[in-house]
């Protein structure tokens, strides 16, 4: 029978020592953590220190470690795409003006704009830099 599986972000450590319990008392013979598991190990590291996630779940503390870098990695990719629709400009002058940002992350922002500027660019740059 499937196990439903609480979200990894409201899960206690103890919720989620009792599922390891369950699936080493449940196996064969020696396998693979399951990767809902690692998720719900990793997703303890925000209330939890690696050290301790990783004893009380008896886990490799070098492989914990990794999950979680790897997961938080995701996450930011995840929340790094962003659109913005600006309005088209409200003036017939010829102004242009390129903007071309790139932050740490390897994050490109590129903006061309002819004609007045109706908004604030600098909000919108640091609002980049910010992400």
């Amino acid at each position: 029978m499937p196990q439903i599986l609480a979200p990894a972000s409201t899960a206690t450590l103890e919720a989620v020592k009792k599922r390891f319990k369950n699936w080493r008392n449940s196996r064969k013979h020696r396998g693979r953590i399951p990767d809902e598991l690692w998720e719900a190990a990793a997703g303890l590291s925000e209330q939890y220190s690696v050290h301790c996630i990783s004893r009380s779940l008896r886990l490799n503390h070098s492989a914990l470690k990794d999950r979680i870098a790897a997961r938080n990695i995701n996450e930011s990719k995840k929340n790094s795409t962003c659109f913005l629709e600006l309005p088209p400009p409200q003036s017939s002058s010829v102004t242009e003006c390129f903007v071309e940002m790139e932050n740490s992350h390897g994050d490109k922002m590129r903006m061309h704009f002819a004609g007045e500027v109706s908004f604030n660019i600098l909000a919108l740059g640091q609002d980049f830099w910010r992400r």
